[in-house]
């Protein structure tokens, strides 16, 4: 292999190179003095165009669109040692087959995570503060109104329910301790109760974290199996005044009971996914006043440091050092492959 590792960035078009491939991570790029081949022809490749480009790579820096990883690929590869994955979840690209081969993959997705977290504590303290009647955004939002509210909260005196833990649910957690909230519950299929209450939590059973808490954060991996499993029991049993805050994926809550459930005004919801992006204009989500929207950016902000990350993942791994951002597959498998559910959801 020699000092240099051979490198292919698998972008698909020039955009996503250009988003990712700047700042901090184009500088961490030229000092260590790397040669990142890229598709330069500005349109997606195909599986056999990929698998020649890739012949003699011994490292991969996957992002959006890039291919999954499977035997068609790698057809002509046999010295790849590493995956590093510049964005979130993996599932959409790296197969079991990969891992049987013995390459190692890791991700940006903590880098990801922090900025969806911090999102979410915004877009809490907007709803718990009523932000939609007493604030005014610019040009965008209506007339700020001014009374004495006696529906403001602050998070001191609400339960705090998290569905899923995972990164981003693991930096909410850190978040919320200077706000001292009420309680926090947590709903995981892979969390102990031992674990949940070593982070300050008490661990309860899906259903029970929709009764018992004040603001609800989706943050679950957006698998088939989660595919609308907040559905219309669990809408139902939320407490009246209470917030359900969606930045995980829109289909891990059933679309009609909550627009009904929306529509009664009895509870808020805040959201940065939904079904089709971006959110149609005539949408009834953007004619309730009980409703708070953000386009799908809650993960943006550190996305110029994440190709330098995982370069120095890759750094790490051929000097033999470990790595700090490694998936294994079992964790691979539980992230979000949005590909596999909306093929499950045609079926």
């Amino acid at each position: 292999m020699g000092d240099t590792p051979s490198i292919v960035f698998m972008n698909q078009n020039f955009g996503v190179l250009d988003w990712f491939y700047r700042g901090p991570s184009k500088r961490r790029a030229e000092e260590l003095g790397w040669e990142i081949r890229v598709n330069e022809t500005g349109a997606p490749l195909d599986a056999d165009q990929w698998a020649e480009m890739i012949a003699d790579a011994n490292a991969l820096l996957t992002t959006w669109g890039t291919p999954k990883l499977d035997e068609t690929v790698l057809a002509r590869n046999d010295s790849l040692q590493i995956v590093a994955h510049v964005g979130g979840s993996v599932a959409a690209v790296v197969p079991d087959s990969l891992f049987d081969r013995g390459i190692r993959v890791c991700t940006a997705n903590p880098l990801m995570a922090r900025s969806v977290a911090e999102h979410c504590i915004m877009l809490m303290l907007m709803g718990l503060r009523r932000a939609h009647d007493h604030i005014k955004l610019g040009l965008r939002s209506e007339r700020m109104q001014q009374y004495k509210d006696w529906a403001i909260r602050v998070p001191q005196d609400c339960t705090i329910g998290i569905w899923g833990f995972g990164d981003i649910a693991s930096y909410v957690v850190d978040m919320l301790g200077p706000f001292e909230p009420k309680e926090i519950l947590v709903a995981s299929d892979h969390l102990s109760s031992e674990a949940a209450a070593e982070r300050g939590m008490r661990k309860v059973e899906f259903d029970d974290l929709f009764g018992q808490s004040d603001v609800i954060f989706t943050l679950a991996g957006m698998t088939v199996a989660n595919t609308g499993r907040v559905a219309e029991k669990q809408l139902r049993a939320m407490k009246s005044g209470s917030i359900i805050i969606n930045v995980g994926r829109a289909p891990l809550i059933d679309p009609d009971p909550l627009l009904a459930e929306l529509q009664k005004g009895r509870i808020m919801g805040i959201f940065d996914v939904f079904e089709q992006e971006p959110l149609p204009v005539d949408h009834p989500y953007n004619d309730l006043h009980n409703v708070i929207l953000s386009p799908h950016f809650a993960g943006t902000g550190r996305d110029m440091h994440y190709m330098a990350a995982m370069l120095d993942e890759i750094e790490r791994h051929f000097a033999g050092e470990e790595l700090q951002y490694e998936v294994r597959a079992s964790r691979a498998r539980q992230m979000t492959d949005m590909g596999a559910v909306r093929e499950a959801q045609k079926k």
